[in-house]
């Protein structure tokens, strides 16, 4: 066995304990095998495609495919859903896409636990648009994750080439870029190569001569007003405000059940000031007010964060 197909099989294993946590049983998996994915990987097929990054090693990107058809039985068999058979609605859409971005999270996770490099900043999202995938050739390798007797995805993990150049740079693979890449230089091989003929027209070198260019002077820059410096620039940019009453954690099964006129606990009292964000970032606190039959917030703190 070699290092890839080491490094897929964590990642396999990895796949098999987040679905496990889902399903709330062990969940057994197969070990790899390298079958490589030929040509371009297409979103608008029976796959679910999800894209993962990795930092540690030059933003390396990873592609895992999930059966369309396999993950939807695996959501209806978690929310308790009777009929596999049925479409899902927006929902369950949402949980699936939910679910593979977690455990392609989990499995690079687990590369990175594999190539002792940090796994800070790995992210995964599922990909509908086939053109910010890395180009082929890619190697592969399939695997099967038994979550039921009747119910087991298949997943399948793509390296491309230049991802296994950056592995191979961490040690993480034994021959990755020779064997793969072999096919795309094939078409190098085909013509030998031939002596260009020197154009007729090119002066013999001794009649070049020194270009002379004309001096000239930096532009000077304008001081900016003192505390305005270039604000004048993004002032117009528009950002989005949130104030978040409070936050909670609630198991998948509640969330799928929650209807018109469900209640659930915060972590806030009722006392507590609200948080307001500026584009995701806590910028300060306050109370909630009414203006004019309009919710609003008096801002009772800034800058939280810096005390």
């Amino acid at each position: 066995m070699n290092n890839m197909q080491k490094l897929a099989d964590a990642m396999l294993a990895a796949s098999a304990t987040v679905l496990g946590r889902l399903v709330e049983h062990t969940v057994p998996t197969s070990g790899s095998k390298r079958k490589d994915h030929e040509g371009s990987i297409h979103t608008d097929g029976d796959s679910l495609v999800t894209l993962a990054l990795l930092p540690a090693v030059s933003d390396a990107q990873v592609v895992v495919r999930f059966s369309n058809d396999e993950i939807g039985r695996v959501v209806n068999m978690m929310i308790g859903g009777a009929d596999d058979a049925a479409e899902m609605g927006a929902m369950q859409l949402s949980i699936v896409s939910e679910t593979v971005s977690q455990i392609a999270v989990a499995m690079t996770e687990a590369l990175a636990k594999e190539l002792g490099v940090s796994g800070d900043g790995i992210k995964a999202d599922l990909c509908t648009d086939a053109t910010v995938l890395p180009p082929p050739p890619f190697q592969s390798y399939e695997g099967t994750v038994h979550v039921s007797a009747d119910i087991a995805p298949q997943i399948a993990i793509d390296f491309a080439a230049i991802t296994l150049s950056k592995l191979q740079s961490t040690g993480g693979a034994d021959e990755p870029v020779a064997t793969v890449a072999a096919a795309a230089a094939e078409p190098a091989k085909a013509k030998p190569k031939e002596k260009a003929a020197a154009p007729a027209s090119v002066a013999p070198a001794a009649n070049a001569q020194a270009v002379a260019f004309a001096a000239m002077t930096p532009t000077p820059l304008k001081a900016a007003h003192p505390g305005q410096a270039n604000l004048d620039l993004v002032h117009d940019i528009p950002l989005q405000i949130s104030a978040v009453l409070g936050q909670t954690a609630l198991p998948l099964r509640e969330v799928v059940s929650l209807s018109a006129g469900s209640v659930f606990e915060l972590d806030k009292n009722s006392t507590d000031p609200i948080d307001l964000y500026v584009n995701n970032i806590l910028i300060a606190r306050g109370e909630v007010v009414v203006v004019d039959d309009k919710f609003a917030v008096k801002i009772s703190e800034l800058n939280p964060n810096s005390q």
